[in-house]
């Protein structure tokens, strides 16, 4: 088991490329041992609103797209809004946009 699970988002996670901005080493690759947790927030919220810490669980570490599950770090952590199915979660590190998790299911 993992030390953040339930992950309760389940969707797509999109990585930017560099040329967009996005991380210069690539997609994240996190192991079982190490998750890869960054920032995020859901429009219409942005960084000085709405950021949150986030874990991003793809189903193939280092691919641009891939299959995901995320969920906030804290998992009992109540976002200012509730996060629905269509909804985006804008990944950062830091203020830098780095990618984008479309939820297609919570649970």
């Amino acid at each position: 088991m993992h030390p953040y699970d339930p992950l309760r988002f389940h969707g797509t996670v999109v990585w930017l490329t560099e040329d967009q901005g996005g991380r210069r080493t690539g997609p994240p690759v996190p192991t079982a041992e190490r998750e890869y947790a960054a920032n995020g927030f859901v429009p219409p919220l942005n960084v000085d609103t709405g950021l949150a810490s986030l874990v991003v669980r793809p189903a193939t570490p280092g691919a641009w797209r891939s299959a995901a599950d995320a969920g906030w770090l804290v998992g009992d952590y109540r976002y200012p809004h509730d996060v629905a199915a269509g909804d985006v979660i804008v990944v950062t590190e830091g203020p830098t946009v780095v990618g984008y998790f479309h939820v297609e299911s919570v649970g």
